[in-house]
């Protein structure tokens, strides 16, 4: 099951990729996002800022659920993976371990495509209020949980989508 994962900061055209490389390999969309919408959804409160902590125990369970839904011998590019629950964890000073513990149990394929901050095409948007210096600090966890856990980075260039597709797809099987 080659599962690959497209990370980064946030707003930094991750999901257009994804997007794009969709249409030639399965994709598995951005669980954050999904978690945020449910909660809307259900409470009508736009974010789950007053409970960090049940965000990234639900975002958790929901990257593992994602994880496990890839079909043995199915190429699978994700929209962020397990250790991006560290991260999360981490912004929200909420103990990183039993993300880091989850990360290690369910690996991904090397190399790990990053997305660095770009400034240019960073936005808000109804979902994310972030700005762009704590957009800064999430890539910079972002990495360090990815470095921790031994995987190679390939940082994507800050061109067109289609040149970041290219590049990913020319790593894949």
């Amino acid at each position: 099951m080659p599962r690959f994962v497209v990370t980064g900061g946030l707003g930094v055209g991750k999901t257009s990729v994804i997007t794009r490389l969709g249409q030639s390999v399965k994709t598995v969309p951005e669980p954050a996002r999904e978690l945020i919408a449910e909660h809307r959804s259900a409470t009508g409160e736009k974010t789950l800022d007053d409970a960090p902590e049940v965000f990234v125990n639900r975002l958790i369970a929901r990257s593992v659920e994602k994880y496990r839904s890839v079909s043995d011998g199915q190429v699978a590019v994700f929209d962020r993976g397990l250790p991006d629950c560290v991260a999360y964890a981490a912004v929200n000073g909420i103990d990183t371990r039993p993300a880091m513990e989850v990360s290690a149990a369910n690996p991904y394929e090397s190399p790990v495509f990053v997305a660095p901050p770009w400034r240019d095409i960073y936005i808000n948007d109804d979902m994310r209020k972030a700005t762009f210096a704590q957009a800064e600090a999430f890539y910079s966890e972002v990495i360090a949980a990815y470095d921790r856990l031994g995987y190679e980075l390939i940082e994507l260039p800050k061109v067109s989508v289609e040149d970041r597709v290219a590049l990913i797809s020319s790593h894949l099987p």
